[in-house]
């Protein structure tokens, strides 16, 4: 028998109850809606992934500064290269 067969035959035996004992109604509507949700959260697949991304190494000074030099050529850094060597 089908999930959704469950729920209409819950639903269905809550308002023929409910004809004769509301309070049996009400207790069978819910369980038919704690049936409902258990369909509805079981059906549902994980929408997170982990990805896993290499960490790259940290950049030293000198990489930082050659890389913004070259990012901006427009601005007039001044040229150390043979200073610190």
């Amino acid at each position: 028998m089908k999930k959704h067969y469950y729920i209409t035959t819950l639903a269905i035996l809550s308002f023929v109850a409910a004809m004769y004992d509301v309070t049996a109604g009400i207790y069978i509507a819910v369980l038919a809606n704690v049936v409902a949700n258990i369909i509805t959260v079981s059906r549902q697949t994980s929408k997170t992934t982990i990805k896993r991304v290499k960490k790259k190494r940290p950049m030293t000074v000198d990489e930082f500064r050659q890389a913004e030099m070259e990012a901006n050529p427009h601005r007039p850094y001044p040229r150390h290269d043979d200073v610190y060597k």
